[in-house]
């Protein structure tokens, strides 16, 4: 009787330390064993009156003969069913003892599964560094277990994160428990680091001292260092249009084609379109795309692609560090209709936004309407700007530019004697964005409209039917376009006389705010060689800076508070003000290109950025109004 208890006493102390799922514990039954009788002593077994478990546990495991280590005694049993016959156990006096094969058997058992999923994540996008904020991870027991507070939490995964400097755990609230297909929304409480970037925060359950399971609540957060520009006026403000409609066939974009940079997909100097080369000494090997032209030393010359959201980010960078406000991204409406340009186009706007985001500048949209069918010209544009709000939610961005509470809203081309577009088409558009689009996508609408505006004057840049005269003061602000109109700074001074003050004037009759653009020359003999446009290798010079100088001098001298610089990356008119080659000998071979040095000034790359830190400066008052570069 005492053997056959003694068996069954092992028996059942195996079985109670063995996992639920059977799969752990002290032994395994698939495991060869000898005979029980040289696992113990049994004739000694006989001689002692077992009194409870704890006494035949010390017996087993502190005799010199006996099995020191519980373990092993998986190692020797193989057929349990054959050391104890279910009528033996009568003598033991277990009357309603269950066959041990049946206790043994994991066919009756449900096996334990932990397992979960992400319902939600609420944590801002933006932050400032050392910020203290708080947010939620809901996670839904997808598992079949119970959730109870001491045993399952939601961990950091990896026991650390950017985010946290204490416990790398939330706990759920006492007395809270999460059943099968139940769901909890954890507060997370937060502090940004010290450094500026872009750091991921990662999430997952954690049933303690088992494992980790379910999917990971995984989450980017921008981290800023500094007070952000005033997002909520164009005042005070120097923006820059940004093209961003550089591509390549290796940049993975749907496109796969170059656009922009060369006249055809021959990537060489005989088809290079730009007048300006950019400096790529800054751009990684992840960003290039080689083409086939070759520098003076035989190397391999290559480009960058908007696609690219580091080359944007770069860019964006370079406007933080040289103190330029933030850009007026161009929309190509034309475009919207191809799938491909689409995409790149909503890629761009992407990236634009991130990287204001992050380096703490403004953003706002500016249609282009040129190349637009004119009989879907209204749709287009509206259905696109439904796009942007609804789907893409940019003016949900902290950094998107507003204006006397509205988001601001550029369209470029209205009334132009060469773009698409009535005077009833043009009203249309107006009124539907002052008044008629739905209360959250009203905007300030600024209209990049030609030069002479003003006066409807034949011969020039504008359309002349009368009806035009009110389409233009509808406008909540004018932007009239003077790239090209004047070619030294004399000129530019006399442009002022004759066309900004006097606009300034007629825009204040009307409560209309205005906002002239500024260029620092202008280039486009590539774009134009061998057509009947071909024009001159620096048409209009840059003389070393003073000509930008003079024309930035005169807008705020003549009153204006807002400067529209054209252009950030527009090096196929030679306008751009991004870090550009300065030397003729670190250019391509084979084609004409205007470099910084061409009007015998000694100027870095990056002049130019510099330059336009000074003007934003200088029209916010920080630094003395002067018409010399300082």
């Amino acid at each position: 009787m005492r053997k056959n208890l003694l068996i069954l006493f092992l028996i059942s102390l195996l079985y109670a330390c063995s996992d639920s799922d059977g799969s752990k514990g002290f032994y395994d039954t698939n495991r060869s064993v000898r005979d029980i009788e040289d696992i113990t002593k049994v004739d000694e077994i006989e001689d002692i009156a077992v009194y409870d478990s704890e006494e035949m546990m010390d017996y087993i495991t502190d005799s010199e003969e006996n099995v020191r280590d519980i373990e092993e005694i998986g190692d020797y049993l193989t057929d349990v069913s054959d050391l104890v016959e279910p009528d033996s156990l009568s003598d033991t006096g277990f009357k309603d003892v269950e066959p041990v094969e049946d206790i043994i058997s994991t066919d009756n058992w449900v096996e334990e599964i932990d397992n979960a999923a992400v319902v939600s994540i609420e944590l801002p996008s933006v932050v400032e560094c050392g910020q203290v904020f708080n947010g939620f991870i809901t996670m839904k027991n997808t598992g079949n277990t119970i959730w109870k507070r001491d045993l399952y939490k939601l961990g950091a995964v990896g026991d650390s994160d950017p985010f946290i400097k204490g416990e790398p755990r939330v706990w759920m609230a006492e007395g809270r428990e999460v059943s099968p297909q139940g769901s909890y929304k954890f507060p997370m409480g937060l502090i940004a680091p010290d450094n500026p970037g872009i750091y991921k925060t990662e999430w997952q359950m954690v049933h303690e001292f088992v494992h980790w399971f379910g999917e990971i609540a995984s989450y980017e957060i921008t981290v800023r260092c500094e007070a952000p520009l005033d997002a909520s006026t164009l005042n005070d403000k120097l923006l820059m249009g940004y093209q961003g409609w550089f591509y390549c066939p290796s940049d993975g974009s749907p496109i796969s084609e170059w656009v922009h940079w060369f006249k055809s997909q021959t990537p060489d100097a005989n088809n290079i379109r730009v007048d300006l080369f950019p400096d790529m000494s800054e751009y990684e090997s992840d960003e290039l795309c080689p083409t086939m032209m070759r520098y003076a030393d035989g190397s391999t010359v290559s480009l960058y692609s908007a696609w690219n959201k580091k080359s944007v980010m770069r860019h964006f960078k370079w406007m933080k560090d040289y103190g330029i406000d933030g850009v007026l991204l161009q929309r190509f409406a034309s475009e919207l209709r191809d799938p491909r340009f689409f995409a790149a186009r909503n890629r761009v706007l992407d990236s634009v936004r991130e990287a204001s985001e992050l380096y703490g500048r403004v953003f706002a949209v500016e249609y282009d309407i040129s190349g637009m069918n004119e009989s879907t010209l209204v749709e287009d544009i509206v259905n696109d700007w439904n796009f942007l709000c609804n789907d893409m939610k940019i003016i949900e961005s902290n950094r998107y530019l507003r204006h006397n509470g509205k988001p601001v809203l550029f369209i470029w081309g209205l009334g132009f004697n060469d773009r698409p577009g009535s005077v009833d088409q043009a009203k249309s558009i107006i009124d539907w964005f002052k008044k008629n689009a739905p209360q959250n996508q009203l905007v300030t609408l600024v209209g990049g409209v030609p030069t002479y505006w003003r006066t409807l004057q034949a011969g020039t840049d504008t359309k002349t039917e009368p009806g035009w005269a009110d389409v233009y003061r509808s406008f909540d602000v004018i932007n009239s376009w003077m790239v090209g109109r004047f070619k030294n700074e004399q000129e530019a001074d006399s442009f002022k006389n004759n066309i900004i003050v006097p606009d300034i004037q007629e825009c204040k009759k009307y409560n209309i705010e205005y906002m002239p653009v500024v260029f620092p020359g202008f280039s486009w003999h590539n774009m134009n060689r061998g057509t009947p446009n071909e024009s001159p290798l620096n048409l209009i010079p840059r003389n070393g800076g003073r000509f930008y100088w003079r024309q930035v001098y005169n807008a705020i001298s003549a009153g204006s508070k807002m400067i529209f610089n054209a252009m950030f990356d527009e090096v196929d008119e030679g306008t751009a003000m991004m870090k550009v080659v300065s030397k003729r000998a670190d250019l391509p071979v084979g084609a004409d290109f205007v470099y910084l040095e061409i009007d015998g000034y000694s100027l870095p790359s990056d002049f130019y950025l510099e330059l336009a830190g000074k003007a934003t400066k200088m029209l916010r008052g920080e630094i003395p109004l002067t018409p010399n570069i300082p």
